[in-house]
């Protein structure tokens, strides 16, 4: 059977048109009306952050926190939308900018007090012990082997004093992992229950450890045998007549923990 062909009216041609333009023009005013609610929002000045507060610093100044945030939050996306509208700021880059900028944090909090203010804690690292690396120089660090910050002396005696040669500065850096730095704390720990005073501990290798003790006597023993190492030094301290001067131990050069059973030391 034929298809017959619809023929429609120019006038009713005519008047669909005018409804697609009538249509067109409401969606466009429409797009236009959001699109400047939307950039009226984002340009008021009540909504963009104008204060930041800073909580928990203490080693790094707080004016160096708030000036790195500013800087982060100029400039605008797309080339309208302020970066630091309060519901747009870039929140994961900065504690990221932060944390690379400043070792000493280990973390960093960021929220509104408000839609004006942005409040910013950060979390610092608390020294474990200080890691000295020859010619780099000697730094703070945390319970994780993390090299925060440099050390300047003043919390000389306060923590115990770990080192290790390097080829470049430990700085921001992980010097070592956090089982071996337990290990060695423990260990010199409980040497000072013993009454004995660990100047530091040399990680000759990755193998071994050197303990020197005031006085100058060197205790020499294997990483991570730390428990059986004390029970010979404990054992080797009970033998009468075996080593003078063994409250001190300042008679003696070293004690070599290394080979089981078999003890060995050096008068001076």
């Amino acid at each position: 059977m034929a298809r017959h062909k619809v023929l429609r009216s120019p006038r009713l041609v005519r008047k669909e048109q005018k409804k697609k333009v009538r249509k067109t023009l409401v969606v466009t005013c429409l797009c236009s009306l959001v699109l400047a609610l939307v950039l009226y929002g984002f340009s008021r000045p009540q909504f963009i952050i104008s204060r930041i507060e800073v909580s928990g610093a203490s080693r790094v100044s707080e004016a160096s926190v708030v000036e790195l945030v500013k800087r982060g939050m100029e400039g605008s996306y797309l080339g309208f939308i302020p970066k630091a509208h309060s519901l747009l700021f870039p929140k994961a880059d900065l504690s990221y900018s932060l944390t690379r900028e400043f070792p000493t944090l280990s973390g960093v909090s960021l929220s509104l007090s408000n839609l004006a203010s942005l409040h910013v804690a950060v979390h610092e690292r608390e020294p474990r012990a200080k890691w000295c690396s020859g010619a780099f120089g000697c730094f703070l660090i945390d319970e994780t082997g993390f090299a925060f910050m440099e050390s300047l002396g003043e919390e000389e005696g306060q923590y115990y004093r770990l080192e290790k040669s390097a080829t470049s500065s430990p700085l921001a850096r992980e010097v070592i992992d956090t089982g071996a730095l337990s290990g060695i704390i423990s260990f010199l720990t409980q040497l000072e229950k013993m009454e004995f005073d660990p100047e530091k501990a040399v990680l000759v290798n990755e193998q071994e450890l050197e303990v020197v003790l005031s006085g100058g006597a060197r205790l020499l023993l294997r990483n991570t045998d730390y428990a059986r190492s004390l029970v010979r030094l404990q054992t080797l301290l009970r033998e009468d007549g075996v080593l003078p001067g063994r409250s001190d131990l300042s008679s003696v050069s070293y004690i070599d923990l290394r080979y089981g059973n078999k003890i060995y030391f050096q008068p001076r």
